[in-house]
């Protein structure tokens, strides 16, 4: 995910033969954000089995019931066509660009990369997945809304494209009770005279790799195929609308992405915290057990269903399942913060200090780390290093309302 407000960044690269068009350098790097709840739920990064070594027809056979009457009658489920679609206006734009005579002697995947140069330029982040012609007429949503864009014009102009998660730890962040984990999604605008068939014994590249990322984006990522990104699409609105306290239209949409991609374990976790907050934990308990048994062990559903455990007073059911947990790689910062401010509350601050700094050094975007550490030093009368890391707090901030947070807390601290 994106560390500011706005996707700002230099390196647009084409990676494979295709060379960028001079007037196309600067386009903002294009990344889709899966979104997670806390209890967590993630896009993609744990060990486990893949969707392809599993029959997706036999996983919706075997996965358990769901409580289908526990959330209502059903709920409308915008089609992907629609989260696509353009209005009249945002076409004949884009058109008139890929068609003007400046335009024409670059090739048209080039064209619709100087375009998007162009359009998403200053794009503010949004912890929302927006159809792609609101995410044109707001210039805000997520990485995923940015993604519709591009999948939007290419459509428009028959441009092939593909998909691929890029090969990168999640990037954590929340918001109230919702935990976000995202990786990021990277779009290819294929040349015109692409044949995938071909390709797939070609050892060139024959398309451009856009990515809206701080940074050099990475290279390598999972191939998706059309129906797995319906499904990511699902899976963000879903949560949303769970982080809103929409459980119903939540469900529909997790169930719509189910039926898209039967082989997203993320899917099950969601839907295994969706029971429990909707008070069915049993049917969660089942969620959880199930993605376990099919894709292995997971961090995210493993802490899930410990937390279940936990909440029933099952604790040597819990305790077996932390041995577990402690087995896997955790790029989570959370858990740092929350030794962090035990320890802060009982006034050990070197130890809160040292919980807080190694939480940045697992996520360095995360703004709060720093506001944590500013209040330390705060507190301490290290008015120097407070602001220090208020600044810092400010820099890795995402959205305009809070980085003027930041901006007051400094102006009140300047004024002590």
């Amino acid at each position: 995910m994106m560390n500011n407000s706005r996707f700002r960044s230099k390196y647009l690269r084409p990676y494979g033969k295709e060379n960028t068009p001079k007037h196309g350098r600067r386009i903002r790097h294009l990344s889709i954000a899966g979104l997670v709840v806390a209890s967590f739920v993630t896009l993609a990064g744990c060990a486990g089995k893949t969707a392809r070594e599993i029959d997706r027809d036999d996983l919706l056979a075997q996965a358990p019931e769901l409580n289908q009457q526990l959330f209502g009658e059903p709920r409308p489920v915008p089609d992907f066509s629609e989260l696509t679609a353009l209005t009249p206006e945002q076409e004949s734009d884009f058109l008139r660009f890929f068609r003007s005579g400046v335009e024409s002697r670059f090739e048209p995947h080039k064209r619709l990369y100087a375009y998007l140069t162009r359009e998403l330029a200053d794009t503010d982040f949004q912890h929302r997945t927006l159809p792609a012609s609101k995410t044109i007429e707001t210039h805000s949503g997520n990485c995923m809304s940015l993604a519709l864009v591009t999948t939007a014009y290419a459509r428009l102009a028959d441009i092939k494209i593909g998909w691929q998660l890029a090969d990168t730890d999640p990037v954590y962040s929340s918001e109230g009770s919702v935990i976000y984990s995202a990786n990021h999604i990277q779009t290819r605008l294929y040349h015109r005279d692409y044949d995938q068939a071909a390709a797939t014994f070609s050892l060139g590249r024959p398309y451009l790799l856009v990515d809206y990322f701080t940074g050099a984006p990475p290279r390598r990522g999972k191939a998706l195929k059309r129906e797995e990104v319906i499904a990511l699409v699902y899976q963000n609105m879903g949560v949303e609308a769970m982080a809103d306290g929409r459980l119903e239209d939540s469900y529909w949409l997790l169930s719509a992405g189910l039926n898209h991609d039967p082989a997203n374990p993320n899917l099950y976790n969601a839907l295994g915290v969706l029971h429990r907050r909707a008070g069915d934990e049993r049917t969660a308990e089942d969620l959880y057990r199930f993605t376990l048994d099919k894709f292995d062990d997971r961090l995210i559903v493993l802490r899930n269903y410990r937390n279940l455990l936990l909440a029933s007073n099952r604790t040597e059911e819990a305790d077996r399942l932390e041995g577990r947990i402690m087995a896997l790689p955790d790029p989570d910062p959370y858990p740092l913060l929350t030794l962090g401010d035990e320890a802060a509350e009982m006034d050990k601050i070197d130890v809160a200090l040292a919980h807080y700094r190694k939480a940045a050094e697992v996520a360095p975007y995360l703004h709060e780390v720093y506001l944590k550490i500013a209040r330390i030093h705060a507190d301490n009368g290290d008015r120097k290093r407070a602001e220090r890391a208020l600044r810092e707090a400010r820099d890795r901030a995402r959205d305009s309302n809070r980085q003027d947070f930041y901006e007051a807390k400094l102006a009140a601290l300047e004024s002590r």
